[in-house]
């Protein structure tokens, strides 16, 4: 991972983390940390994360220390996987730290605080109990018939419920939010990286190119695909919405010829995927919300090889890279949607397709 894409999150490649999870005799409920570890160190840029497991399944924390030890990494986190301050966290987590400090003197360990409440963990159980991605105001989408044509809106149309708590917050949002000199399908999408972030400020921040949501939305009624510069980004966009129209997302940092040719090249990975995904690009919507590196090189494929994106949805963040990555979005000429300077994200990303897909749901209808 390159210099100034990490830089922007805060120095994190020099970090290693152990992710410590109870452990299980099923090994498809351990394979979940370590997916967790994996996504972690791909997606948070740490220099490397380790899955270990207090019982039940290999490896055990001390197995794990000695990994990373063996690795070179002297200065380690612990995040304890769990939700509830138990006995586990209470008791053993803190002796097995001990054991291991008196093994390891030159190492130093930090435990993290334990997943315990977050207001995020309210949407998770609130997405599992309705048992759809759905986090858009009310629309009526055409979900397809086995057998039906992906892309032709053919189906059985059927409303996606909003949740009290959302229409509560867009409800305050709508109160706070005043007047904005943009289009109502516009402001639908300010509306919702509000909600994603709850930050008035992008109210005053966020760019549209002239056609951007027509574009958006004619791109997706026909099934183009979704390429984003990291798998969070992915994780986000509702995959009912994308069904819709037979869309299929596209990352590819974590391959194996993009983790070999960034290596060779000394490119980041997200640089190197989206060079590797030039065959994809035209007629694509690209979602950029974590790499400005990524950023550069789609604006670069556009100005030297040609790349023709239906629409770039260019909002990394950080404070090396994206403001100029996003300057030279606004000055490309293609159709854009930004948010000039520091803020943006993959969570604003995420909010601003998935508002697309709910735009072009309804123009459908």
């Amino acid at each position: 991972m390159q210099a100034t894409e990490v830089d922007s999150r805060g120095g994190r490649e020099s970090k290693a983390v152990l992710i410590l999870g109870h452990g299980s005799r099923r090994d498809e409920a351990n394979e979940i940390l370590r997916r967790v570890a994996r996504m972690l160190e791909t997606e948070g840029g740490f220099g490397y994360v380790q899955p270990a497991f207090l019982e039940l399944a290999p490896p055990n924390f001390h197995e794990a220390l000695d990994i990373m030890v063996e690795k070179g990494f002297t200065d380690i986190k612990v995040m304890p996987y769990f939700l509830y301050m138990g006995n586990h966290m209470r008791k053993d987590l803190p002796k097995a730290m001990a054991i291991g400090a008196e093994k390891h003197p030159g190492v130093s360990m930090e435990i993290t605080p334990n997943i315990g409440f977050h207001e995020k963990l309210v949407d998770i159980v609130i997405d599992r109990i309705e048992g759809y991605e759905g986090d858009g105001r009310d629309a009526v989408v055409a979900a397809p018939v086995a057998g039906s044509k992906a892309g032709t809106n053919a189906g059985t149309k059927k409303a996606v419920d909003r949740h009290p708590i959302e229409l509560e917050s867009f409800k305050i949002i709508g109160s706070e939010l005043g007047e904005l000199s943009c289009t109502a399908a516009e402001t639908e999408i300010v509306k919702r990286v509000i909600h994603t972030t709850a930050d008035f400020d992008f109210k005053e921040i966020m760019r549209f190119s002239p056609n951007a949501i027509g574009a958006g939305i004619e791109a997706l009624q026909r099934g183009a695909e979704i390429i984003t510069d990291v798998k969070m980004v992915g994780v986000g966009i509702s995959k009912e919405r994308m069904g819709v129209f037979g869309s299929t997302l596209h990352c590819g940092v974590s391959d194996d010829s993009v983790i070999a040719e960034a290596k060779r090249t000394g490119a980041t990975r997200t640089a190197t995927a989206m060079r590797l995904a030039a065959d994809k690009i035209d007629g694509a919507i690209v979602a950029i919300g974590n790499a400005p590196t990524a950023l550069r090189e789609l604006l670069r494929l556009v100005r030297v090889e040609g790349a023709a994106p239906a629409l770039v949805v260019g909002v990394p963040v950080g404070f090396v890279g994206a403001v100029e990555a996003k300057d030279e979005l606004l000055a490309s000429g293609i159709e854009f949607i930004t948010t000039p300077g520091r803020k943006g994200g993959s969570t604003v990303a995420v909010a601003i397709i998935n508002g697309l897909l709910i735009e072009a749901a309804s123009a459908s209808v």
